[in-house]
Parts: structure tokens; C-alpha cells; sequence
């Protein structure tokens, strides 16, 4: 028997630099479908609200069990985490992962003790609400090239296992528009239709 999601809230988290670009037009018509649906959405911009992805010493002091809370800013980005009933990233394929905007945003927000803890045995134990991630991918290059190289493989490796597995979300799925630069709107549109599937 199949579990139904009921997705009152959903988190979907951005990090280009340009307002038109393909990831922020995939990420408004993502947004319409789901509220369509009649879900609530909330968009994070990275770029548009000047997120810092940088590792500060309160975010280390928080690592070593030096600090109670974490930022203020590290606080709201969990805040959103917590309200989702699904979490959408949408971004650019840079040098085979993630913009470092986005790589700053799991190092800083999933933190110690809130995303993972460490069990009494020394197992890490994921402590995140157990609810779907979807991660929409732009990619210069086609499909062929990615995977002649294993980048594909090393993509999901790094941020379904390494990332979100890490924190014990399963419900986790990465798609990819290859050629992204040069797709026609209507490759866009069926890249988008793939995608009902998953929201």
C-alpha cells in the first residue's frame, strides 16, 4: 500500500546569480504547479538574499559543542526546513556539483545535533523530518559526456547519499536537464512534464 504525502508547505531553494536564468523559471513554474495543488510555497533565493556560504566561527563553534544555537540567519534557513512537507533545490551544474552559493547552504544549515547526531555507539543518525527532496539540475553537457566520466554517478553520490542520506531523508530524487543551455522551450516543457512524477 502506497503512503500519500499531504504537502501543505514546500521549501524550494535557489542559487543562481540571474533573475531570468533557466533554474529561476524552472523554479516559478514548479511553484505554480505545486499550488496548483493547492500547496503553500516559499521560495528561498540564495543570490537575492545575499545568503553567506562561508563557514564562520559560530557556525565551527556550533560543530564542536562551543555554542547553544546557531546564527540568526543559520536559524531562519532551518525555520523554512522545518515548515516543508517537501524540499525543492533548483540550480546550475557547476564543475560536476553543486554552485558553492548552495554547498555553503548545506554546510551551514544542516548542522550537528538538528540534521544528524551522533548516536551513543558513534553512529550518525539522520534527524531530519522524513519528507521528499527533489533535486532539479541544469547541466551544459549532455548525457553521454556525464556519464563517459561518471559524473552522474558522483552527483547522486555526493548530495542524495553524502547529503541528505547523510541526514536520513530516502525519499530523494535528482533530475537533470543535459544541454541546458542550448534546449529548445519545448525540451524545457517536456523536462518539466518528467518532473509530475515526482511533485
Amino acid at each position: 500500500m502506497s503512503v500519500i504525502n499531504i504537502l501543505n508547505n514546500a521549501l524550494i531553494v535557489t542559487a543562481h546569480p540571474v533573475e531570468n536564468s533557466l533554474s529561476h523559471s524552472l523554479a516559478a513554474r514548479i511553484a505554480a504547479r505545486l499550488r496548483e495543488q493547492g500547496t503553500q510555497v516559499e521560495i528561498a533565493d540564495l543570490h537575492a538574499e545575499a545568503f553567506t556560504p562561508a563557514m564562520l566561527r559560530p557556525d565551527l563553534a556550533l560543530y564542536h559543542g562551543d555554542a547553544s544555537a546557531p546564527p540568526t540567519d543559520i536559524q531562519r534557513e532551518q525555520q523554512r526546513v522545518e515548515r516543508a512537507d517537501m524540499l525543492v533545490f533548483v540550480f546550475p551544474v557547476y564543475w560536476w556539483s553543486v554552485p558553492g552559493l548552495l554547498k555553503g547552504w548545506f554546510d551551514r544549515v544542516l548542522t550537528l545535533n538538528w540534521a544528524y547526531k551522533v548516536a551513543e555507539d558513534g553512529r550518525i543518525v539522520g534527524n531530519l523530518r522524513k519528507v521528499p527532496v527533489r533535486l532539479i539540475a541544469t547541466a551544459g553537457s549532455d548525457v553521454a559526456g556525464f556519464d563517459k566520466h561518471g559524473y552522474s554517478t558522483a552527483i547522486r553520490t555526493q548530495l542524495v547519499e553524502g547529503v541528505f542520506g547523510f541526514c536520513g531523508l530516502k525519499d530523494v530524487t535528482l533530475d537533470i536537464l543535459y544541454q541546458a543551455d542550448t534546449a529548445s522551450s519545448e525540451q524545457v516543457d517536456d523536462f518539466l512534464k518528467s518532473l509530475e512524477r515526482v511533485l
